[in-house]
């Protein structure tokens, strides 16, 4: 585009669009494109995405955005109608992070955008063998950028690109067994271009190639005393080296909810229960927390700061486990299972970038450790990370305690007294005890919702509902924790009853 001549003015409008699927890949996007730009002032870059002021979108658009980043929802929405966006010279389409797009439900926007555009008509002229003659400036070019490729990406493909060339696999490995390598560095991966004799890009993912530069393990641990080992492993990455950058993904927003509070405000005393002036914040470093359902504003805020910070926790759902770039990120922990495989590849992907060293930690059950032999299918192997010893490392009120011969983990004096002050906190606070009800039942849903071949690991019947409820510090038992939510339900709805009857009333009365 810097090459054109004559220069590209805003009055042409948009020439490149590029489509992302969430807020803050489309923050990223045109950050990069601000620094990349910054020498050829005359291309202009922009963005829109819901959450944002339309009225402010508007104006920018019809000024010109020369490369315009957008969310699938709010781009077809101006393309609906915002008469100013002037988008008659538009030559290239970017779908980035195609797989999440569709993930999060944008299939159907998307064949809208390319109508409203022209892509799709263009495709299926050419099809019914009507010739149309344009020329080499006038052509439209359309990329798909997927780490995934499956059923909705190819259909994605059929209808968005026409005669495609696959870029970014090796040719070999095409040809016997597809493979995806993800490097974390540019130059290290080998890029070649492979042509296709249809339509259709194809590719199982059988195998997935990790940086050699990230250590890959498994915390093997009860369900009751998943929250102290979490709360243990972060204190003991954050004391061991304080500069750093952590991300733990949670698979609720309500159980990210629940850590965040739990974590800003949670207090221990490392020499006595009893002196509560010694008492200090068990993690402190800054904590941060980011989700779907957060406002708009507040994800644009925590996506900056955690970005330029340069040590901090972020506890997140898997918003961020696509495409976000935050450097330095030494750690990830995996909580709650990622499900499919490609979703764990996706996570562990924020770090161990460009070369730069990286752990990861997933959190299985007992019940749950067949899980890695579905990983080991995809060439993922992990070692077990020694839990017993790192909680032996802890001192106890000043005390040093070292346990042989344990009959359990849970039976660890470290664990029974963390978990003892975490219930005691949870239950003397009565929002903190609302937020764990709910991740909670949250959690519980979600349990359940695992597909396929994964529902034989993760069975909501092979639990123990009552140490699910110790994980989120809950001394109560999950029938009492399911009554109380339901008891709280059947009241809002008789108090609503109750409104409606006395506007009857009143009705009647003045009638």
């Amino acid at each position: 585009m810097q090459k054109y001549d004559p220069r590209i003015q805003r009055s042409d409008g948009t020439l490149a669009l590029v489509l992302v699927p969430t807020h803050e890949l489309c923050m990223q996007v045109y950050g990069i494109l601000q620094k990349l730009l910054h020498r050829f002032h005359w291309i202009v870059p922009g963005y829109i995405m819901g959450g944002e002021n339309r009225s402010k979108e508007k104006a920018r658009l019809r000024k010109g955005i020369s490369i315009l980043v957008a969310t699938p929802g709010r781009l077809l929405d101006h393309l609906q109608k915002t008469s100013s966006f002037v988008r008659t010279k538009l030559r290239w389409i970017i779908f980035d992070e195609a797989d999440r797009i569709l993930e999060l439900g944008y299939g159907k926007a998307i064949k809208e955008i390319l109508d409203i555009l022209g892509s799709r008509q263009n495709m299926s002229v050419k099809k019914e063998g009507n010739k149309i003659s344009r020329t080499p400036e006038a052509q439209m070019q359309n990329l798909l950028l997927s780490a995934t490729l499956n059923e909705k990406v190819n259909h994605l493909a059929q209808i968005s690109l026409e005669n495609p060339v696959m870029i970014g696999l090796d040719k070999e490995k095409m040809l016997t067994k597809p493979s995806y390598e993800h490097t974390g560095s540019l130059g290290s991966e080998r890029i070649v271009e492979l042509e296709h004799s249809g339509n259709v890009l194809s590719s199982s993912n059988d195998e997935y190639k990790l940086p050699p530069q990230l250590v890959q393990r498994y915390v093997k641990v009860p369900c009751g005393s998943r929250l102290v080992g979490l709360l243990s492993i972060l204190k003991n990455l954050f004391e061991r080296e304080a500069s750093q950058k952590v991300v733990a993904f949670f698979s609720t927003c309500d159980a990210v909810d629940f850590h965040y509070s739990l974590l800003s405000e949670f207090q221990w005393s490392p020499t006595s229960q009893s002196e509560a002036e010694l008492r200090q914040l068990f993690i402190q470093y800054k904590i941060y927390r980011l989700h779907g359902n957060m406002k708009h504003e507040d994800r644009r805020t925590t996506f900056h700061a955690f970005t330029t910070e340069k040590s901090a926790l972020l506890l997140s759902t898997d918003v961020a486990a696509r495409g976000l770039d935050f450097p330095k990120v030494r750690c990830i922990i995996q909580y709650d299972s990622p499900g499919e495989a490609t979703e764990y590849v996706h996570r562990v992907g924020r770090t161990a970038r460009l070369g730069e060293k990286g752990d990861s930690l997933l959190f299985l059950q007992p019940v749950e450790i067949d899980y890695l032999q579905d990983l080991e299918k995809h060439g993922v192997s992990l070692t077990e990370y020694p839990l017993l010893k790192l909680l032996d490392s802890f001192p106890l009120y000043g005390r040093m305690h070292h346990v042989k011969n344990l009959v359990s983990l849970e039976m660890h004096p470290w664990v029974l007294s963390l978990q003892k002050t975490l219930e005691s906190f949870i239950s003397t606070e009565p929002r903190m005890k609302k937020l764990a009800k709910n991740a909670f039942c949250s959690w519980v849903r979600a349990y359940t919702a695992h597909r396929g071949e994964l529902k034989r690991i993760f069975m909501v019947k092979k639990l123990h509902l009552g140490h699910v409820a110790k994980s989120f510090a809950l001394k109560e038992q999950p029938s009492l924790v399911g009554k109380s939510v339901h008891k709280q339900t059947n009241k809002r709805m008789q108090n609503q009853k109750q409104k409606g009857l006395a506007k009857k009333r009143k009705v009647s009365s003045i009638s």
